[in-house]
């Protein structure tokens, strides 16, 4: 083709075209005959792919014609059945993927069309009868294909597309909340959908401000619906990255997206729990401070949950939330509320978690939240100390009163007591240390909670913390004053001011003296007098620093 002239190479373009739309089965048994064909055509695909990146030829509505015509018939293709588990028994780095037979032609087929595409001389509004609707759908059920190279090519190629055809882009968006429906709701199960997140996270970085409803409907009937199915782990980052795209975009979501978030909380898969804190880590550090106040209620109460959590991993993943040093910012600026939420938690974790390293980092950020503000720390902990003491004494209140009502009623259901019979308590909360009462007898569960905890309120931690809060008060007060000892001074200027002498010592000597001698009525305020200056002179360069 590069010998030919001009006017002939248009018309052999076409007839290699043309050649390239056989399709062979690369799954049945070696044919040698077959063989030299598909080499054939794997060869004049690379010489229509060199001359694209080589030589420059206009485009007819014929070629365009042709070129969709050959990528149509080359990769729309029945995909084949499913080999790898799906759902949450697929394993991304333990299964490996299953790769296109025919990947030796398919391959060059998609780079031929990706390069076409980005040519200079392709036409969108020449292209655009040739690239309907259909190819568009045809397309994006490619995705599902198990081989992550061909899903690779048409992330880039679909990107392309929507990059060129303006009219296409509102198509292009719902079909992939269509697939992204279909998946979170019926099927489960998709190869995709990272990829297709991908694309996303680009086109929802172009949005323009105000977003427009229906990108707002995009994230609230497409991404949301994604957190519920199980294996959420092969395309979480990218969907989280999305999430935190729109939040830029409109700060005004934050409350329907954590929202969302806590809907779809998992209650016993811990990877996914992880996950989900994960992705409520990246999202803080987006949301602004006059939305945090919104949700920060509802969020810590679901934290909460996850930091009495048994599984030390999602422990310690909360535990890491608030060491980010943004989100700590917003902590320490809503304390008063956020506090009286944590603590709870924080304290039945540093005392009853079954892991040494976990109730150490309990109890570091007791002390964290201490430091924060002193004086709420305070405060919830005096009020903390007081709803237990309540609890206790509504607990010892309900079992005295069933076991006088057992007493002058059927006294022979009751059974001694647990602590006088030295008995192992029972497992189960609700049954915990019955206190000798009948089974059908049922005290609270919050309430066996203070029989659990064996909670007393002079306990060593307690007074640890109360020792801690008046230290931390004693240094706050004292740090507003600014004292000398305190002001950064090296060795050198410490000795130089020690040996420092006033030259106007001598002065004062004399003047001492001639006041003592002279036997004046007032010799003893002069000396009482610069005696006192000479001492408070000591003090006045830290009065000056003081003021000024």
């Amino acid at each position: 083709m590069k010998g030919l002239p001009p006017e002939d190479r248009e018309a052999m373009f076409l007839r290699k075209v043309k050649q390239c739309c056989v399709v062979f089965d690369f799954t049945k048994a070696i044919n040698l005959a077959e063989e030299e064909q598909k080499e054939i055509k794997r060869e004049t695909l690379l010489e229509l792919l060199e001359f694209l990146l080589t030589q420059k030829m206009t485009f007819s509505p014929n070629v365009y014609r042709a070129v969709f015509s050959m990528v149509s018939i080359n990769l729309f293709r029945p995909l084949p059945p499913r080999v790898n588990p799906v759902g949450e028994k697929f394993e991304v780095d333990d299964d490996e993927p299953i790769l296109e037979a025919a990947w030796p032609h398919v391959q060059i087929v998609y780079e031929f069309f990706l390069r076409f595409v980005e040519s200079s001389e392709f036409d969108a509004q020449a292209a655009k009868q040739f690239l309907h609707r259909n190819f568009i759908t045809q397309m994006l059920d490619l995705f599902d294909s198990e081989d992550p190279r061909e899903r690779d090519y048409l992330k880039t190629t679909l990107h392309r597309i929507y990059g060129k055809f303006l009219s296409l882009r509102g198509f292009i968006r719902r079909q992939i909340k269509y697939i992204f429906q279909t998946f979170a709701l019926e099927h489960e199960y998709h190869n995709g959908i990272a990829e297709l997140l991908e694309i996303l996270g680009s086109i929802i970085n172009g949005f323009t401000k105000p977003l427009k409803e229906e990108h707002k409907e995009f994230l609230l009937q497409g991404l949301i619906p994604l957190h519920k199915p199980k294996n959420i782990i092969p395309y979480h980052p990218q969907l989280s990255y999305c999430v935190a795209q729109y939040l830029e975009k409109d700060p005004n979501l934050t409350e329907l997206v954590f929202k969302s978030l806590i809907r779809y909380w998992p209650v016993a898969n811990t990877r996914k729990q992880l996950l989900f804190l994960t992705e409520i880590e990246d999202l803080l550090q987006v949301v602004e401070p006059e939305q945090f106040v919104v949700i920060q209620e509802m969020l810590f109460k679901k934290l909460c949950e996850a930091i009495v959590s048994p599984a030390f991993q999602i422990v310690e993943k909360v535990f890491q939330l608030w060491h980010h040093e943004y989100i700590l910012n917003l902590i320490a600026a809503n304390i008063e509320v956020i506090l009286p939420l944590v603590f709870p938690s924080l304290y039945s974790t540093a005392k009853n978690h079954w892991n040494k390293a976990i109730r150490g980092m309990a109890a570091n950020d007791i002390r964290l939240f201490m430091d924060i503000d002193t004086v709420v720390f305070g405060r919830v902990l005096e009020n903390y100390k007081a709803e237990r003491l309540k609890e206790k004494e509504e607990r010892e209140r309900r079992v005295s009163t069933w076991r006088s009502l057992f007493e002058g009623v059927e006294p022979k259901k009751l059974q001694p007591r647990r602590a006088e019979t030295q008995e192992e308590p029972n497992t189960d909360p609700l049954l915990y240390d019955n206190e000798g009462l009948p089974e059908t007898v049922r005290i609270p569960h919050h309430l066996n909670l203070v029989s659990i905890d064996e909670f007393d309120a002079n306990e060593q931690f307690f007074k640890e913390l109360d020792r801690l809060c008046q230290i931390r008060i004693t240094d706050t007060l004292n740090k507003k004053l600014r004292q000398k000892e305190i002001l950064p001074m090296d060795r050198l200027t410490y000795e130089a001011l020690y040996q420092h002498e006033p030259l106007d010592r001598d002065n004062e000597a004399e003047t001492e003296t001639g006041d003592q001698s002279g036997g004046s009525d007032y010799s003893d305020y002069s000396y009482s007098g610069s005696d006192n200056y000479s001492s408070d002179s000591q003090y006045s360069g830290s009065d000056s620093d003081t003021n000024e």
